[in-house]
């Protein structure tokens, strides 16, 4: 994908103000406000956190070049999701969309997830699977495209 991801999350954000301003039912608050901050703070960290395990590992932040990835990162943040960067994103666009009080503004972190799990990741994990094949299956087998490890299945042979 040559689109990149960080525009497509600033896209996201100028929908839900667009959706809100257009919404009758907006209620702002300073509660939401606050919540929203409170969200848009973690899924900064979090997608910090992505950035940072691979400038550890000296690799590529850029998704529209896979073949310049030279590691496989699976440590960090990314034991608990493969896309932290992008649950990252969602949680900033979240946070935007409640700040604003308008059920309608949640249209904005919608369209990125959709986007982000049918065209951004599919795209990215089918170059990480030419580029590094077995332990990219493995790592597949063992951590969610989103959040959360996946538990090991136990095959009996009887």
């Amino acid at each position: 994908m040559r689109i990149p991801p960080i525009l497509m999350l600033f896209g996201a954000m100028a929908l839900s103000a667009a959706s809100a301003v257009a919404d009758p039912f907006a209620r702002p608050s300073g509660a939401l406000r606050l919540l929203g901050g409170l969200f848009a703070a973690g899924g900064l960290a979090v997608a910090a956190s992505g950035v940072a395990a691979f400038r550890r590992q000296r690799t590529t932040v850029d998704p529209r070049y896979p073949e310049r990835a030279t590691t496989l990162v699976a440590e960090g943040v990314y034991r608990w999701t493969r896309n932290p960067m992008y649950v990252g994103f969602v949680t900033i666009a979240a946070g935007a969309a409640v700040a604003l009080g308008s059920p309608l503004a949640l249209l904005g972190p919608g369209v990125l997830t959709v986007y982000l799990d049918r065209v951004q990741i599919p795209a990215e994990e089918m170059a990480l699977r030419a580029r590094f094949g077995a332990p990219f299956e493995s790592y597949v087998r063992t951590v969610n495209r989103w959040a959360g490890r996946r538990r090991p299945t136990r095959i009996d042979v009887v």
